[in-house]
């Protein structure tokens, strides 16, 4: 005589009803692990208008390498940037700087460059308006303002979104001067 308990028949039945349960678990509808069309990535390149060089920065916790005194342009891969620009988009940028000052600290010598002072900080910055989204650019500038431009443009030509051009004329890539700088953050 068989036992109910492991009668052939409700062995089948209980197996089959634990394999669909497993079954539809797995088909749990709410983990949806694709990427949100309405975000895309976008380069990252800097630029140091600034007195102090930038050893390294991150952009919403992506790295985005260092930049020199006066220098800039090179990108890395990438920040996730919105594809249309809105009211309030802003970034966090956390940077590493050097903290020569001006005049310059006596700590800041050639003969001592690898241990020059530094300064780290963070701030959360708006990314200004953008019709197209191309390059995410990272402006550092004098008193540690910063600002995010995302365009296709090199900040020398006539059509970048920060005037930069038309505000400052044909300069150089170097650290602003006082008067250059309040020229560049008018409107």
């Amino acid at each position: 005589m068989i036992h109910t308990l492991i009668h052939p028949a409700r062995w089948r039945a209980t197996l089959c009803a634990l394999f669909a349960l497993l079954t539809l678990t797995a088909c749990d509808v709410t983990n949806d692990d694709r990427p949100d069309p309405n975000i895309t990535a976008s380069s990252l390149s800097r630029y140091n208008f600034s007195s102090e060089g930038v050893q390294e920065f991150y952009v919403d916790g992506v790295w985005g390498s260092g930049v020199g005194i006066g220098s800039g342009g090179g990108s890395v891969c990438c920040v996730m940037i919105p594809n249309k620009w809105h009211e309030g988009l802003q970034v966090t940028v956390e940077w590493r700087r050097s903290d020569c000052g001006v005049p310059k600290s006596s700590e800041c010598t050639l003969e001592n460059v690898g241990n020059w002072p530094k300064k780290t900080l963070k701030k959360t910055v708006p990314i200004e308006p953008y019709d197209v989204l191309d390059e995410t650019q990272v402006f550092f500038l004098p008193n540690d303002e910063i600002k995010i431009y995302v365009t296709d443009k090199s900040p020398w030509h006539a059509g970048h979104p920060s005037k930069l051009l038309s505000k400052l004329g044909d300069i150089d890539q170097r650290p602003f001067t006082d008067a250059e700088m309040k020229r560049f953050m008018e409107p």
